[in-house]
């Protein structure tokens, strides 16, 4: 008893590192700072570092790549056969929470804020929010259906801080209808409340980003016409360029990665230096690192013999790598390397799509948008005869390849994932059961363990 009290005084200090954000924002310079986080953030190797987009590549590995490493939760989501308790898939959704909890701190404290700076911020805050919502209603909800009542369930929609959580915390699914229309309302907002050219760094989100991104999300639901002209705002506005190689004889394709600044083409990348940032893609994709990440003959079947792309492709012994995610040669740490995002040559391949869908062509003929990106990679342009949607889809496959988009693709297109159609249950990852424990409002996604929605 003489024990307990002597340490009772002791067990009462409030931990220092759980200080309330109504005590640590309280000026405009701290709400900057906070922002300045959620980009850190949103850059973390769980998250856009690489594996929210190398979660989707090994979701759709059968027949492109293979995860031949030892560590067990990638391994089990290329197998797909991942369970609700895999730690990688959890890192991932809590860290995306972690980043959207950064941002709704940020939204609660707009009025710190003078009235020029307080758009910016707002902008910017809802660009990192909106990715984050529509990276994990992507994975861990079904597909979005164009044209049907989105009623499946989606992911919970948090907008306020969270500080001590508390059984009114516990919040259920939102449908994947709901989370969109979160999604779009920031993305627009974000949009609007952006100028193109910020006034900060380049690095940060814009105008033109938030609608390189809403090109992202109306393509996913099928919305041709809005995906294609928020492309063809971020090419006409001319702010981008294709990247080229400045060495005679140099790849153009090549040079657009592996950069430790970004390129002209690059609309958003997560910035890495030697001190801060990570670039999990080299981790697991280069195969002077782990190496963990080999690229099937198949695929490398799939490409016309003279296409540059090809040679980005390295073997080592009967293992081929890719090296669109490798070490600088000058880089003595190589995860500084930058992780594109967004490329200028996705919103040609967009604007291609939904014009050839629509039947029209706004800023170009598809045809067009396609031969920029056949030139760059030394290929002949197509004839008109020549184009069709199977092709402008391979075009799109072979340009964004290990950048996280073939999942999606193929899962909006409702194209077969390998042996699997695009609404296989395995191709959409579980709740956590961290979350699924401490939440009795939460229900799982089909087959996997705890109460179905």
């Amino acid at each position: 008893m003489i024990l307990f009290q002597g340490c009772d005084g002791l067990l009462d200090v409030d931990p220092q590192q759980s200080v309330d954000s109504e005590d640590a924002i309280t000026t405009a310079e701290d709400v900057n700072s906070v922002l300045v986080g959620a980009y850190d953030a949103l850059g973390d190797g769980d998250l856009y570092g690489g594996w929210i987009q190398m979660t989707g590549d090994l979701l759709a590995s059968e027949g492109n790549m293979s995860f031949i490493g030892t560590f067990f939760g990638p391994r089990e989501i290329a197998n797909k056969n991942q369970l609700y308790d895999n730690g990688q898939l959890t890192s991932t959704w809590v860290d995306a929470y972690n980043t959207i909890n950064i941002t709704n701190n940020v939204l609660a404290n707009l009025e710190l804020l003078d009235e020029f700076d307080a758009p910016r911020v707002e902008g910017e805050a809802k660009l990192i929010r909106g990715l984050m919502y529509f990276e994990l209603v992507r994975l861990f909800a079904a597909t979005y259906e164009a044209g049907q009542v989105n009623d499946q369930a989606g992911v919970p929609i948090i907008l306020e801080p969270t500080g001590l959580i508390t059984d009114e915390d516990n919040t259920p699914r939102s449908s994947v209808e709901d989370v969109y229309t979160l999604i779009l309302n920031d993305l627009n907002d974000a949009k609007n409340l952006l100028s193109i050219s910020n006034p900060e760094e380049s690095y940060y989100g814009n105008s033109l980003v938030a609608s390189a991104v809403l090109s992202r999300v109306y393509l996913q639901q099928g919305e041709y016409e809005d995906a294609r002209d928020e492309a063809n705002r971020v090419i006409e506005e001319g702010n981008y360029s294709l990247a080229r190689s400045s060495e005679i004889g140099g790849s153009d394709f090549a040079a657009a990665f592996n950069n430790e600044s970004n390129t002209p083409e690059d609309i958003f990348a997560m910035q890495n230096t030697n001190q801060d940032g990570t670039n999990s893609f080299i981790t697991f994709y280069a195969e002077d690192s782990r190496g963990d990440i080999v690229i099937s003959e198949g695929h490398l079947d799939e490409y016309e013999a003279n296409d540059d792309r090809l040679n980005l492709f390295y073997s080592v012994g009967s293992d081929v790598f890719t090296g669109k995610w490798d070490e600088e040669p000058d880089s003595e740490i190589n995860s500084a390397n930058n992780v594109n995002l967004i490329r200028l040559a996705e919103m040609y391949l967009t604007r291609a799509e939904g014009n050839f869908r629509l039947g029209e062509d706004v800023g170009d003929t598809p045809l067009n948008d396609i031969n920029i990106i056949r030139d760059r990679v030394n290929l002949d342009p197509l004839l008109i005869g020549e184009l069709d949607l199977d092709a402008i889809l391979l075009e799109r496959k072979f340009e964004l390849m290990f950048e996280g988009n073939l999942l999606h693709d193929l899962k909006r297109t409702q194209r077969d994932v390998g042996s699997r159609t695009y609404d296989d249950p395995k191709l959409v990852l579980p709740i956590p059961r961290r979350d699924i424990d401490v939440n009795s409002n939460l229900c799982q996604n089909p087959t996997y363990t705890g109460p179905q929605c």
